[in-house]
């Protein structure tokens, strides 16, 4: 079983979703301005959305620990 790269995606962008919130609350409660946590979050986690997909995508070519 093969997984797309849109399938790759999608899982990625969801996962960042939940970080980019994460990551805004814990710089909210720190005391940091609304809008400029918001902003850190958002640049940040383009760049790891990115290193993710690239990670993901090596990952699918290595078969150690998969089964048919």
């Amino acid at each position: 079983m093969r997984e797309t790269k849109r399938r790759t995606v999608v899982k990625a962008l969801i996962y960042r979703f939940f970080i980019v919130l994460t990551v805004w609350l814990m710089l909210v409660v720190m005391g940091q301005e609304t809008d400029e946590a918001l902003g850190v979050s958002i640049i940040s986690n383009i760049g790891w959305t990115i290193g993710y997909y690239y990670y993901d995508r090596i990952w699918l070519r290595i078969k150690w620990g998969m089964k048919e």
